[in-house]
């Protein structure tokens, strides 16, 4: 492993900058930013000029292990998250067993850690089983995961989800709710309903609550109002709920929505009002996809999914974006990534921006092929992902399948 990397020619761009420079990252962390460099015995990579990045971060992924590796396991969606720019991930408790007490954590704790490419933050579950009666042991998860959910149903019941708000807050963990009201077809008022329980609970306990894959603009004005009131909430979207739309016909849940929704969901990234987009990368084989699952397998095509509909076309600028991709979630794990600043861990992605490449299930690295993107164009392609100073992606090619280590790229 190479901790020592002086990254030359690169425009630098995160939330906060925009500049050509030179970037030198020592132990791990970013030590100088600079023009005409020169670290005798770093290696190098040669940046002739790409965009460097903050690495994105990515509250919600689905790495399917333990119990669904066929679909996904650590090892896999870290190569699809290096592959698509992301060193930090957020991973869903809905494992089999569930993630609901500490064993699991630690299992895939030890699995990220030997796969040694991005890392890897486990979500223990609200609930025993996710079945929304009785709460999980929070207090045994607590010190191996950084918040608790019940992605892909949400707590149903009033008393278990205050009792769990209560709790939560003494144990300093956020609590990442899927709101979704059962009983209830009408998508809007079904997402609102719960958005709005879970608000009066995160105010009348203190509890942090983070509203995942926000999908209506009705939660979007709901959650910016208890911002202003002092709520301590965040949320994110998806980036197949900003660029798709329902004419898709792809199954996904929440559902994809009408363009009218859509566009109403990027006016409230780019206003602000939304914190972070999150993947949901949830992988699966073409036969369950066929058989009616809903999700998509989005880590590696996310960049370049928002790069081509949103930056490129000028709605969003590469610095909102990278505040929503790298900085805001960031901060909601509570890390020091997310920018291009002295001290801040030496996670970058160098992308070429007018570099185009068609999705193919070939090109995935993902044991998950299930993306409605199969045959489209996109911009935007990641050449080089760097973690923590150790380059992990770079043209292709993955650390500890394609390559044990190097000492220059140009």
């Amino acid at each position: 492993m190479s901790t020592d990397i002086l990254i030359r020619n690169v425009r630098l761009v995160d939330a906060m900058l925009e500049r050509s420079s030179d970037l030198y990252i020592h132990e791990g962390c970013i030590s100088a930013i600079g023009t005409r460099l020169s670290i005798p015995g770093a290696s190098v990579i040669e940046g002739d000029g790409r965009t460097l990045l903050p690495a994105f971060v990515d509250l919600h992924v689905h790495f399917r292990d333990p119990g669904f590796t066929h679909k996904e396991d650590i090892l896999s969606g870290s190569r699809a998250a290096v592959a698509g720019g992301y060193t930090a991930v957020s991973v869903m408790a809905n494992t089999d067993p569930v993630c609901d007490h500490p064993e699991v954590a630690q299992h895939i704790q030890q699995r990220a850690k030997e796969a040694g490419l991005v890392d890897v933050f486990p979500v223990g579950a609200i609930t025993r089983g996710l079945e929304g009666e009785v709460l999980s042991d929070m207090e045994g998860l607590s010190p191996h995961v950084w918040a608790f959910s019940d992605d892909g149903r949400g707590v149903q019941r009033d008393d278990v989800m205050l009792s769990a708000c209560e709790r939560a807050a003494l144990l300093n963990r956020p609590l990442v709710e899927h709101c979704e009201t059962q009983g209830v077809t009408d998508r809007t008022l079904s997402e609102a309903l719960m958005v709005a329980r879970d608000l009066v609970l995160s105010r009348h306990s203190g509890c942090r609550l983070h509203i995942a894959h926000v999908s209506t603009a009705e939660a979007v004005d709901m959650i910016d109002r208890a911002k202003h009131s002092n709520v301590p909430v965040t949320c994110e979207v998806t980036p197949h709920h900003l660029c798709l739309d329902e004419e898709v016909n792809y199954s996904v849940n929440p559902p994809l929505v009408d363009r009218a929704v859509r566009e109403a969901l990027i006016r409230a990234l780019v206003e602000g009002r939304i914190d972070a987009v999150a993947t949901d990368h949830a992988p699966h084989t073409l036969e369950d996809k066929a058989s009616g699952m809903s999700g998509i397998s989005g880590i590696e095509t996310a960049f370049a999914l928002l790069y081509t509909h949103l930056v490129r076309p000028g709605t969003l600028s590469l610095s909102q974006l990278s505040r929503v991709m790298s900085l805001n979630p960031g901060h909601i794990l509570g890390l020091t990534k997310g920018k291009v600043e002295i001290g801040y861990d030496g996670d970058v992605v160098l992308v070429e921006e007018d570099e185009s490449f068609t999705v193919s299930e070939d090109g995935l690295i993902s044991k998950g092929k299930n993306t409605p993107l199969l045959g489209t164009t996109l911009s935007g392609k990641v050449w080089a992902t760097v973690h923590k100073g150790d380059v992990v992606y770079v043209d292709g090619r993955i650390k500890g399948r394609d390559f044990d280590d190097y000492r220059q790229v140009s």
